[in-house]
């Protein structure tokens, strides 16, 4: 328990896994009596099945897909990669090149690009995939992205259902027959069973991964009387699952490992920041766009950690990291503020005043776990320090 500083009446109590560094206060986080939280024993899980799966065997199931998507004789493509130039995806199209298919990489300009993302994701057609950016209709999608900041705490509320709901739905209008995504959070980082062991993507996946606590499409459409044709590109195709287009996950076939995958995308000219960007002591990772920073911080605010701690967390499973080590860097990157240029070019996209920028971050600051010090900083008592 860690008492206050200036506030004598109020302690509060940070409880953190004992493996990794994930805080009781993260959603749905649940603890075992040893004091390991449920994505550390979903790790171990993975493990354990990745121990028992035959990857020359899914690997030969891969190479069947692709054989049946080139006998289809679509009428323009033969598989569609979802992109964003980022390392994992620049990899689900390393894994189709070479195999004589007509790749369409469909990326969606959802936000705020910076100059490497655009550099990274001209990558693509030089690899040999054909490259369709879709940026949605400006007046309503900077809306929507107000609507989640606002109301929400998630600027990224409805962009990631469309970054996940757009591809597939080119992949239905072109016919293409395959369509390659990334990886399966429910199997790397611990769902439902039968959702974690499925090679494909179903409206039950996007519902919990893809959409944020069921506010969706849907959810907006009715909540704020947008028609729901004009939010279609936002939602989930359920024609999908009866059609003949085969939306699969990369990681079912291969070993998702985000080392190995920045090494595949570094062969094809990939670049990584000369230093780490706000937030975290990764260079490689959120380096495409500037929205995600806001959405990430809003994580900082609410639950008191950030993506520092999710780079830790994943780096102490797979061994690369030591948990005081991982502590230590997380204590330097973790709660960083916003800087200026991800704040203004926010402000400059959505609408909003500065004023009003920093009224919608300080309501959604949890005051359960942050409080002010005698000299006025806000601070997180017990940060790290079990």
């Amino acid at each position: 328990m860690s008492q206050i500083a200036g506030s004598p009446d109020i302690a509060l109590t940070l409880r953190y896994c004992r493996r990794c560094l994930l805080p009781a206060t993260k959603p749905y986080l649940t603890f075992d009596a040893d004091g390991v939280c449920g994505a550390c024993r979903a790790h171990e899980s993975k493990n354990r099945a990745e121990a028992g799966i035959d990857w020359s065997a899914r690997r030969s199931e891969f190479d069947a897909l692709v054989a049946d998507a080139k006998v289809k004789n679509a009428p323009f493509f033969d598989a569609l990669v979802p992109v964003s130039g980022g390392k994992d995806s620049i990899t689900q199209v390393h894994r189709l090149l070479d195999r004589g298919l007509r790749i369409l990489a469909v990326n969606v300009d959802y936000g705020i690009k910076t100059e490497i993302g655009r550099s990274n994701l001209a990558r693509i057609p030089a690899m040999g995939a054909n490259l369709f950016v879709y940026t949605p209709e400006q007046p309503l999608h900077r809306e929507l992205v107000r609507i989640g900041f606002e109301d929400f705490g998630d600027p990224d509320l409805l962009s990631h259902c469309m970054l996940h709901a757009f591809p597939l739905r080119v992949a239905l209008q072109f016919r293409i027959p395959l369509v390659l995504l990334g990886e399966n959070s429910a199997f790397e980082y611990g769902g439902e069973a039968d959702i974690a062991a499925s090679n494909r993507i179903t409206r039950a996946w996007f519902g919990k991964f893809a959409a944020n606590a069921g506010r969706d499409a849907r959810f907006v459409a009715r909540t704020y009387g947008i028609p729901f044709d004009k939010l279609i590109n936002y939602d989930f195709p359920d024609e999908l699952e009866t059609s003949e287009t085969r939306a699969v996950f990369a990681s079912y076939y291969f070993h998702w490992d985000s080392e190995e995958n920045l090494r595949i995308a570094k062969t094809y000219g990939f670049a990584a920041l000369a230093q780490p960007h706000d937030g975290t002591y990764r260079n490689y990772v959120g380096i495409d766009e500037k929205i995600n920073r806001i959405h990430q911080y809003f994580k900082v605010l609410k639950f008191g950690y950030g993506r520092a701690t999710d780079h830790a967390c994943e780096d102490i499973r797979n061994g690369r990291l030591t948990r005081e080590a991982a502590k230590d860097l997380v204590r330097r990157h973790d709660l960083e503020d916003l800087t200026d240029d991800y704040v203004d070019d926010f402000c400059t996209f959505v609408g909003l005043s500065r004023a009003r920028f920093d009224e919608v971050m300080e309501a959604n600051r949890n005051r359960e776990i942050w409080r002010r010090d005698n000299s006025g900083r806000w601070l997180i008592p017990g940060h790290l320090v079990d």
